[in-house]
């Protein structure tokens, strides 16, 4: 009877576990609503970045190279709730903590932030997914 019960409670584990699942990659943006969706996280990453680094001439740099957005002007942004949640991510962000070091300057190390890292953590985030589809929701009801 153990047996049974130590089977039943392994598989009842097995199958109610849910991993984050990522659709298929796709390169285009915009063209339906996963890609939406994705486009919108884009575009708070991006946006996080900037934030992050206080500093446009990374992002312009990056641009030279890189479309980084699917608007014409990379510094232009299409949803305003964005900045709002990049500025929090930005400014709420705990300083990280460092191991002792005797080859680093502690003082320089003290001022670094693990800001890509954190940008890219929300990015992933359930809770940036279910932001972009109430934002993808009401996109749909409002025409442009």
């Amino acid at each position: 009877m153990k047996k049974i019960i130590v089977r039943f409670v392994m598989l009842f584990l097995i199958l109610s576990c849910n991993t984050y699942r990522r659709d298929k990659f796709a390169y285009n943006l915009g063209q339906n609503k996963e890609q939406w969706i994705n486009n919108y996280k884009t575009e708070f990453f991006i946006k996080c970045l900037q934030y992050g680094y206080k500093n446009d001439s990374i992002i312009k740099f990056m641009s030279r190279e890189d479309i980084l957005y699917y608007l014409p002007n990379p510094l232009e942004f299409q949803h305003k709730e964005i900045e709002i949640i990049a500025f929090k991510i930005i400014n709420e962000m705990p300083k990280p903590i460092y191991p002792n070091c005797d080859d680093c300057n502690e003082v320089e190390e003290a001022k670094k932030k693990l800001i890509c890292a954190n940008c890219l953590n929300y990015y992933a985030s359930k809770e940036l997914d279910s932001i972009a589809k109430i934002a993808y929701a009401k996109s749909i009801k409002i025409p442009l």
